[in-house]
């Protein structure tokens, strides 16, 4: 008797671990329908990230922000982590200057990059990008959700934002200003 309510201890406590592990892992987001989420920050929470922003010493605050999260024990690359030592900064380098060219393209957007505490990164985003460590303030405000290959944030002069989840690519940096807004409207709805 003992052993069958101990072998039923154990099922329960894998069962258990089972869904603890998978409730905590970062969700991938593939369908579009799901990967946008909006909503509207308030004046306070405006003025509080305006702050935040501006002790980075990289970068000038401008009407509209996007901020590029990734989040730690993220494996959305460790495919690459195989890679040798040239490719890797071919990738790191490739991914800044497109960056930077979308930065100089839209002279009104601030972007920012930035993960959570951590030290469990992928080397593709731990060495070589003008990557900011989060205290913690952004992942409360914006990017509670952690989901894998990061969240990309579009924040709006009004407070309106736009988060677009599991963005390797930072394809949040290709939706002109008809696009955000269009994402803006079917996500407030839902």
């Amino acid at each position: 008797m003992k052993r069958i309510s101990k072998i039923k201890l154990q099922v329960f406590n894998l069962i258990f671990l089972s869904v603890f592990i998978y409730a905590c892992s970062p969700k991938l987001y593939l369908d579009e329908n799901k990967r946008y989420q909006a909503g509207t920050l308030s004046e306070a929470q405006i003025d509080s990230l305006h702050t935040f922003l501006k002790q980075n010493e990289r970068l000038t605050l401008k009407d509209t922000i996007i901020i590029k999260y990734d989040f730690n024990k993220d494996d959305c690359w460790n495919d690459l982590s195989y890679q040798n030592a040239e490719f890797l900064n071919n990738v790191r380098w490739a991914f800044q200057k497109n960056i930077q060219e979308k930065a100089e393209a839209r002279p009104k957007v601030a972007i920012y990059q930035y993960r959570e505490e951590g030290k469990s990164f992928s080397p593709i985003k731990s060495k070589g990008l003008e990557i900011e460590t989060d205290s913690g303030f952004l992942r409360k405000l914006l990017f509670k959700e952690p989901t894998s290959c990061g969240t990309s944030a579009i924040v709006l002069s009004n407070g309106k934002f736009l988060l677009v989840k599991s963005d390797p690519q930072f394809s949040a940096l290709i939706l002109n200003a008809k696009d955000i807004e269009q994402k803006l409207l079917e996500n407030l709805v839902k």
